[in-house]
């Protein structure tokens, strides 16, 4: 499958997307040339788009892999298909390999390349959310990224979940009425993207992950910014260096 046409998001429903003239993935096949660059881009991958060839998506796939993807329903099935299939396309792109023969593996429930493409210098992460999912890979450090539909919750429900903090439940608790949803929600995207970058997941208290309060800041030794993406999601990703993230979107095929 041969690279396409990048496209530079801007915020809006997903159909205001204006193309770029050239595709630039992240500078892996030069490293010899510029081995302390650190990229990462970001695909937006619209999971109800009817145009998706999932036996086509399906075929990249390891047998591990599909034997994972069936284990869902045929709603989880479609979307393990889709991303993972994504990833090996993207990846297979950047490593001149043929997506099938990616050598991908998991480690602590995320993907991590495997063999003599451990040494690429890249890092993967990919997140899902109510039909929209982003696929992240950064080059030069460690990503974690993550994408939630924005939903109506009381703070006081969430703190009583014990994810936040005492500081942020009073944080949150303090801003308008109007924007404690926004930003309960904002706070968990930045959580789980420092537990994926980290590899641990919920195997750590999330409370203990400490959240800037806006779209970006530090959370430890993480660099977190906000990820555009269609009204009625926030996302956010974590690196472990400071990065300027590159949003495309990937068209089904």
């Amino acid at each position: 499958m041969a690279a396409r046409p990048v496209r530079a998001y801007v915020r809006g429903p997903m159909p205001l997307l204006t193309q770029r003239t050239a595709t630039t993935p992240p500078a892996v096949r030069d490293r010899g040339r510029s081995s302390r660059r650190v990229t990462c881009d970001v695909w937006l991958l619209d999971l109800t788009d009817g145009r998706w060839d999932v036996p086509r998506a399906a075929a990249l796939l390891s047998s591990a892999e599909r034997a994972r993807a069936e284990r869902g329903t045929p709603a989880v099935r479609r979307r393990r298909v889709l991303v993972r299939a994504v990833l090996r396309e993207v990846l297979g792109e950047l490593l001149a390999t043929a997506p099938g023969e990616v050598p991908l593996d998991r480690r602590d429930g995320r993907p991590v390349l495997a063999g003599a493409a451990a040494g690429s210098g890249l890092d993967v992460s990919c997140s899902t959310g109510d039909g929209l999912a982003l696929v992240a890979v950064a080059h030069g450090t460690r990503v974690g990224v993550d994408v939630e539909p924005q939903r109506e919750q009381d703070w006081r429900d969430a703190a009583a979940e014990g994810w936040l903090a005492p500081a942020e439940v009073a944080a949150v608790a303090a801003l308008p009425p109007a924007e404690r949803a926004g930003a309960l929600t904002r706070r968990w995207t930045q959580k789980e993207a420092v537990l994926k970058a980290e590899g641990v997941g919920l195997r750590r208290d999330p409370a203990t992950v400490p959240t800037p309060g806006g779209d970006a800041g530090r959370a430890g030794a993480w660099e977190l910014v906000a990820v555009p993406v269609p009204d009625g999601h926030l996302a956010s990703l974590a690196t472990g260096r400071p990065v300027v993230p590159v949003i495309e979107e990937r068209s089904p095929w």
